[in-house]
């Protein structure tokens, strides 16, 4: 077992490492929040990607269909089936090997989605989360093993919106985002960016 296997194995006694805030009557089931368009337009405004994107958790296809509007070539898929994509793909057993990943991970997985990511994309990984993703000494350690290259900071707020109910939620546009970009063979300090 790795470095960062090991790392890993420790955050999964530790739930509280990895983001929950103690009140799962709050989320939504298994942290489905879609991202809305103007969470991933500015990504692409200022990252290029060439080759294959895999959306490796695509849940209704928020990012892809914007992905493939753009002219990606897009491969997406997810665990639960949200009627788009690939269903029942289990990214973090897949050794399913590709040019690029941008997704919205579920946050209590975003540490595995990262790193996991890093090791089968041989480009870009581009992985949007909350700014509180820095924070953490197992993440810390993470982050010092794997290639990040730019964190893109939201000089405002990004609001979901429940796909149950249609309302605003995920705190209304509360809580600070952030798109994280990884590169491969990026050996420097990542820097941030304001988007």
């Amino acid at each position: 077992m790795g470095k960062v296997d090991q790392i890993l194995s420790k955050s999964q006694h530790n739930k509280s490492w990895i983001g929950d805030n103690g009140k799962p009557e709050t989320r939504q089931k298994d942290d489905f929040y879609p991202t809305p368009p103007d969470g991933v337009y500015p990504l692409l405004k200022n990252e290029k990607f060439e080759g294959e994107i895999w959306e490796c958790a695509c849940g209704d296809g928020a990012i892809s269909n914007l992905l493939i509007k753009e002219g990606y070539n897009v491969y997406s898929s997810d665990l639960i089936d949200r009627g788009f994509g690939e269903t029942g793909v289990d990214f973090l057993k897949s050794n399913r090997k590709t040019n690029n990943i941008i997704t919205n991970p579920p946050f209590k997985l975003a540490c595995e989605f990262a790193y996991h990511a890093c090791q089968l994309a041989d480009k870009k990984v581009a992985m949007f989360a909350r700014i509180n993703f820095l924070e953490g000494v197992a993440r810390g350690k993470m982050f010092k093993l794997t290639p990040l290259k730019n964190v893109y900071v939201f000089s405002r707020r990004i609001t979901f919106i429940n796909p149950d109910s249609g309302k605003k939620s995920h705190g209304g546009g509360m809580l600070a985002f952030g798109w994280y970009v990884w590169e491969k063979g990026f050996t420097g300090k990542p820097t941030i960016d304001w988007i």
